[in-house]
């Protein structure tokens, strides 16, 4: 059975998504000026962003994994058939 595995590409970008998230609420953190207050929101902007990358990619690597279980099964099941009928 071949085994799918999430595209690392997606999942890097996601995860350096979510890390520059965090750091830009560190800098925020760390100079608590008025004039730095749309850290916040882009970091979590990015933050949400990453998180939702990886998200999908689980997902779609999730469905292609089923998918070929399905295949797997429905082959099985037919052999079982066949060799019934027999």
């Amino acid at each position: 059975m071949k085994k799918y595995r999430p595209n690392t590409t997606a999942v890097v970008v996601g995860i350096v998504l979510m890390v520059i998230g965090l750091v830009m609420w560190l800098i925020r953190a760390a100079f608590n000026q008025n004039s730095l207050n749309w850290l916040l929101t882009v970091g979590l902007l990015l933050v949400c962003c990453g998180g939702l990358e990886l998200t999908i990619t689980a997902f779609v690597a999730l469905r292609k994994n089923d998918l070929e279980i399905q295949k797997q099964i429905r082959a099985k099941e037919a052999q079982e058939k066949k060799d019934k009928q027999k």
